[in-house]
């Protein structure tokens, strides 16, 4: 299972204040599923809100593989302008 950190605001507004979550995801699709499960809304929110880091890496390819031993963190997106 990949060990996902919610980053605020992103732990209280999808997943109850959970500062960590195990969850079994073979790719960044399957854990956006599988977070939308938990918190429902985040998938339709999560293209434009959220920046992946899979073991320290911001990754941009959704379909990139994750390991039992993956960490990833939930990052607010930054828009600028």
């Amino acid at each position: 299972m990949a060990r996902v950190v919610p980053m605020p605001p992103f732990a209280a507004e999808y997943f109850g204040g959970r500062e960590v979550l195990d969850v079994p995801a073979a790719t960044i699709f399957d854990l956006v599923r599988a977070l939308d499960a938990i918190g429902p809304g985040f998938a339709g929110r999560a293209e434009t809100r959220v920046a992946f880091a899979v073991d320290g890496v911001l990754i941009a390819d959704w379909s990139s593989p994750l390991t039992e031993e993956s960490e990833v963190l939930l990052v607010p997106r930054i828009a600028g302008g």
